[in-house]
């Protein structure tokens, strides 16, 4: 049986995934990502998506910020757009980017347009993140490093495999959204610091609907999509660099992707690169008591993969101040926190931040000599902090605040959705929204929670 077959066959027949602390996780990321959604509502990037898709027909489903109802798939390109808009949602081990920001934006649209509950919208969450982790697992990390941004390419197949499982398909019509899902797969790094960032996000939550339409709708498509000549693994990377699917079959659970890894909740708002930097250098503050007025420079040293996404060491917007080191560590100096409002455009020319950033240096490790990793670890940091008066401190991360190994806690992920929703929802909506996520699994029709989305504040 070829890979995709039996991924397929996983995701149309296993059992229900959606129980125990499978479920536990899959609600936390929900809560994570419906808290990161509407903070992107008002975005330009999710503004001007919307701008785009307005006037091309009403349809069931809501979307954040407007009481415009769209197509499902035309839903899904908006909120994942504001989902992804703020880089603040997870990002996940499986498909080595951003899952939850296409998985959920999709799922949840489709169950709007389609009166699905909450249990079967984590259900199919839980079989797309396990589908992204075998898709992933044939052609990363040489995948990603060659510049594909894998929350499109890889989040697409992924997420449409879920869509066609909470539309109730069977095994050839999820192997068919499967491979048309491949038939979608793009994205470049090379956006990264713009619009279209975010907006692949949205794009491949739409796309994914649309595969899985496709699929439902009896389009046919290639059987094995993944590991044929001229497939995924083959144009995507290429049979040399990739360490392929012969064994990727093994990776289905139980256990489960979701129970094995985890996500990686972001405690900091903006590239997953920086964070264990920022984590090293509060560390280093507090334990030694230094202020901003203590500290002369910082040196962080990163691998490849960190330094390759932090490209913009004097951010002129904020896209760009998102994926900039220099940026985060001056905040983390200053501030000892980054904050959402740290990264709106107005803050982005702070005279009192811009003046740290010749002061902050970033090194890239050779690639031959990298810094070690670990599991949930691959973008570690070295940080080295040097005083005013000749005093040197070094610190060490190989994982970020918000991984499994060392996760949020439930006042933290509250605290973070709280800061989602401020000032752009009212009080009384948010505890609504927040109600239905605190029991997600309960809801009858999720969409009885998607329609506090839209209501105008």
């Amino acid at each position: 049986m070829t890979i995709t077959r039996t991924l397929a066959t996983w995701m149309a027949e296993t059992d229900p995934l959606a129980s125990g602390e499978a479920l536990r996780l899959a609600r936390n990321a929900m809560i994570d990502i419906v808290g990161c959604m509407i903070a992107g509502g008002p975005d330009e990037a999710t503004r001007r998506t919307f701008d785009a898709v307005s006037d091309l027909g009403d349809g069931p489903a809501s979307i954040v910020g407007d009481a415009a109802r769209l197509t499902a798939p035309h839903a899904a390109l908006v909120n994942g757009t504001a989902a992804h808009a703020l880089d603040f949602d997870d990002n996940y081990h499986g498909n080595c980017g951003h899952a939850t920001a296409v998985l959920a934006p999709a799922l949840l649209a489709l169950a709007e347009e389609r009166g699905a509950g909450g249990t079967a919208v984590l259900d199919a969450y839980i079989s797309g993140l396990e589908a992204m982790h075998v898709v992933g697992a044939g052609v990363n990390i040489a995948h990603y490093e060659k510049g594909w941004h894998t929350t499109c390419t890889i989040g697409v197949i992924g997420a449409a495999g879920a869509a066609a499982r909470l539309a109730g398909l069977d095994v050839d019509g999820v192997q068919r959204a499967l491979s048309l899902g491949f038939s979608h797969a793009s994205g470049s790094k090379v956006q990264f610091g713009n619009m279209a960032k975010p907006f692949h996000a949205g794009m491949g939550a739409k796309n994914a609907l649309m595969a899985a339409r496709y699929a439902e709708a009896g389009i046919t498509a290639v059987d094995e999509p993944l590991e044929k000549p001229w497939g995924f693994r083959d144009l995507y990377i290429g049979f040399d660099a990739s360490p392929g699917y012969e064994n990727a079959a093994d990776e289905l659970g139980p256990p489960l992707a979701i129970e094995r890894f985890g996500l990686k909740v972001k405690i900091h708002p903006d590239c997953a690169s920086t964070h264990c930097a920022v984590d090293g250098v509060l560390n280093i503050m507090a334990e030694h008591g230094l202020t901003a007025d203590d500290i002369d420079t910082v040196e962080t040293i990163v691998n490849k993969i960190s330094s390759d996404n932090l490209m913009f060491p004097e951010p002129k917007s904020e896209m760009e101040a998102r994926f900039s080191m220099e940026y985060a560590i001056a905040l983390a100096i200053l501030h000892g926190v980054l904050k959402l409002a740290d990264f709106q455009p107005e803050a982005i020319g702070n005279p009192a931040v811009r003046a740290w950033l010749p002061r902050i240096k970033m090194t890239m490790k050779p690639v031959d000599d990298p810094l070690p990793t670990a599991d949930n670890g691959r973008e570690p940091a070295q940080v080295i902090v040097n005083t005013k008066d000749g005093r040197s401190f070094e610190a060490f991360n190989q994982r970020a605040r918000g991984v499994l190994q060392n996760p949020l806690s439930d006042d933290e992920m509250w605290a973070k959705f709280d800061d989602c929703v401020a000032g752009v929802m009212d009080a009384g909506r948010a505890a609504e929204v927040r109600a239905c996520l605190e029991t997600f699994e309960t809801l009858d029709n999720v969409g009885d929670m998607m329609g506090l989305f839209s209501a105008p504040s």
